[in-house]
């Protein structure tokens, strides 16, 4: 154990804007979206309060598009994945990635060029129908994924001519449309620069000006190359080598230097597929939050980089080993598409109709993000100890919710990068700047046996097909560990000024802990709308009934409690065990008949009143 760590932070002090730029994660193949197992996991990410994971990254969405000819497309399924994604409250990060029926063979070929222009017009038009101008208008679009690796259609010639064909497309439909890239694999490709070159002093294909349009710029920088090992990732490499495509843009390319910078597959290894133990336990999200930390500090406040993204590449489907939100539990293997980014409707259509029953649980790797998004919007100063996080791994991001001085969320992380170190460090943290009142702390932790499914399942046996008595159990530990106390804050010694609440915990490592302080408040609770509700074939010949509903919980920490009705009109039961951040509950059931309804449930324990009820479907 080291000394105690004493902190010091004041909400009445001058803030520093602090977005929350790690809203985003993605996967591969997009065909995906179509299947049960894709939209359980979606339901779990899109239901992150406040749009905590906004944005979804998919490969190879433009594989989803039937083509008879030049021109002559059936968007079916890409209308149907895109409904999934907008329908679990998630935006795509829109990658013009993909070849409808292999139509298109180079694009050094100046037909083919056009005809992607018009391709890329036609799906723009298509969706600010379908979606309106301002949900659109929110998306980002991307060139192809790591086309440093990826990019079959005419080498550096043929790329350049289909950027220029994307962003042409998507600015004659509505010139506000974002668009950058290149999303390249390897640290300064040479693709990264040549594309950099191009949009600064090339020659656009279509218009014959000089330069093309890049809104942003997208890289991606892992901790850990692929290694079967569990090798430790190196947290500081990755903004190290970030930084040296900042200064190469910098440097070479000043004109760019301003641009919103994102790295949107910053994952602590390459290979989602590889087991490593640790991608299921709490060292997962502790390591998750320092390197957003480290991204604040380093990058944006140290080097003054407009940063815009943080994602990750973790919404594959998977097992505890693997780089993924959630733990699977069934008889699929997804190695074959997943890895080797293979679109097969035919294999597809057949999965569609003959459903395969699975379960899955919640990673930390997914809890973290529920924690993170209850953070505020402005970064407070933290004087005491000097903290050292890059070095002895204890961190701490302190916010405030702009224009109050009434609510504060601080995150407090222990992460060094070794992966099997443990420990524990103390903490004092004084908070200043609390108007008087009646106030509640709740402490969220995740750390070893406190949100921890994997260790249940460890206890269990590890069985691979867990009984719904298990599966329950592992639900149940899914959830942050939730403890709550009250706070009264008055004058201290009849002066104007009030007592200084000071908060004292200890911290494992790897772990973390979010505190959140809020004063009582008497506004009515909000009522959540009706859930929808999606039947699903589970282990152990049962059915999940999964429970997805609206966000209301702007604002006020909120929590949502799930009310059972065997009947339209018995007296509800709650079957939530835990405090709910998320919007979407799973209930196991072996008979697919029933009644649900919700309510919301503040820090403060009050209830509101019950949503109209829904049957199953």
């Amino acid at each position: 154990m080291t000394d105690q760590t004493s902190l010091r932070v004041d909400l009445t002090a001058p803030r520093h804007t602090a977005p929350h730029f790690w809203r985003s994660t993605g996967f591969s193949p997009a065909e995906l979206l179509l299947e049960p197992e894709m939209r359980h996991t979606l339901a779990h990410v899109g239901g992150v309060p406040h749009r905590g994971v906004e944005y979804l990254r998919v490969h190879y969405m433009l594989d989803l598009v039937a083509a008879k000819s030049f021109g002559d497309y059936d968007w079916t399924l890409l209308d149907e994945a895109l409904d999934v994604i907008i329908a679990h409250r998630m935006r795509p990060f829109f990658e013009l990635m993909g070849n409808p029926s292999n139509l298109f063979t180079d694009f050094r070929e100046p037909a083919q060029v056009h005809h992607w222009h018009d391709l890329v017009v036609q799906l723009a038009t298509r969706y600010r129908a379908r979606y309106g101008a301002a949900e659109v208008a929110a998306w980002y679009f991307e060139t192809w994924n790591e086309p440093d690796i990826w990019w079959r259609l005419g080498e550096t010639e043929g790329f350049n001519n289909y950027y220029d064909a994307c962003s042409e497309a998507l600015r004659s439909v509505d010139p506000t449309l974002r668009f950058g890239g290149p999303g390249t694999a390897r640290t300064m490709a040479p693709m990264f620069k040549s594309i950099l070159a191009h949009c600064d002093t090339g020659t656009n294909f279509f218009t014959g000006e000089t330069g093309v349009r890049l809104d942003f710029i997208s890289v991606h920088e892992k901790g850990v190359y692929i290694n079967m090992e569990d090798v430790t990732p190196n947290t500081l490499g990755i903004c190290q080598r970030e930084l040296t495509h900042v200064a190469y843009i910098r440097a070479h390319h000043p004109k760019f230097a301003a641009l919103p910078f994102i790295n949107n597959e910053c994952d602590p290894q390459t290979g989602w597929w590889y087991h490593h133990t640790w991608h299921a336990t709490p060292y997962f999200s502790a390591l998750a939050v320092k390197v957003i930390d480290q991204h604040q500090r380093l990058l944006a406040e140290q080097h003054g980089v407009n940063y815009a993204m943080l994602s990750n590449d973790n919404g594959f489907m998977g097992r505890w080993g693997q780089r993924t939100h959630l733990a699977y539990f069934g008889t699929r293997q997804f190695h074959s598409a997943q890895r080797d980014h293979q679109t097969d409707l035919a294999a597809l259509a057949s999965r569609r109709a003959d459903p395969t029953p699975f379960d899955m649980i919640k990673k930390p790797a997914l809890s973290v993000m529920e924690l993170l998004s209850q953070l505020g919007t402005e970064r407070l100063a933290v004087t005491g100890t000097t903290l050292t996080p890059d070095a002895d791994g204890l961190g701490l991001i302190a916010t405030a919710h702009p224009g109050t001085t009434d609510r504060a969320a601080f995150l407090i992380y222990n992460s060094v990068d070794r992966i099997w170190t443990s420990g524990e460090s103390s903490l004092r943290l004084e908070v200043a700047g609390l108007s008087e009142g009646n106030y509640m702390i709740a402490t969220f932790r995740i750390e070893e046996g406190k949100g921890d499914p994997f260790q249940i399942w460890e206890e269990q046996g590890v069985p691979a097909h867990p009984s719904p008595m298990a599966l329950a159990e592992m639900r149940l530990a899914q959830e942050p560990h939730l403890t709550t106390e009250e706070l009264h804050i008055s004058p201290q010694n009849g002066s104007h000024h009030a007592a200084l609440p000071v908060l004292t915990l200890r911290v494992k490592l790897p772990g973390l802990a979010l505190i959140c302080i809020e004063k009582k408040h008497t506004a009515a609770l909000p009522v959540p709308r009706a859930p929808r509700i999606t039947l699903q074939k589970a282990l152990g010949e049962r059915t999940n009934a999964l429970l997805f509903w609206d966000d209301v919980s702007a604002g006020a920490m909120m929590f949502y409690d799930v009310l059972w009705h065997p009947t339209e009109t018995a007296t509800p039961e709650q079957i939530n065990p835990k405090p709910l951040l998320s919007t979407v509950f799973v209930h196991n059931v072996e008979t697919a008949s029933g009644f649900y309804s919700l309510r919301t449930r503040d820090i403060f324990g009050r209830v509101s009143a019950t949503s109209a009820v829904t049957a199953i479907p």
